[in-house]
């Protein structure tokens, strides 16, 4: 699979994430962490972003 594949791959999943949290099924921040964790166990490409945001959460939190 190559990088422009999981771009298109992501898109798809975001738009799904997004008609659950629309449909209110799922409260928007149910959406957001699932698309985080998504991402961050797939270690697509957007992965990696994903990782430092949780890296400096986790940082200003824990200290």
């Amino acid at each position: 699979m190559t990088h422009s594949n999981l771009y298109v791959v992501d898109a798809f999943l975001m738009f799904y994430a997004f008609m659950l949290a629309r449909s209110r099924e799922l409260k928007i921040h149910q959406v957001v962490l699932i698309a985080l964790g998504g991402f961050l166990l797939a270690m697509t490409p957007l992965g990696y972003p994903v990782w430092l945001f949780i890296l400096a959460v986790g940082q200003g939190v824990f200290g």
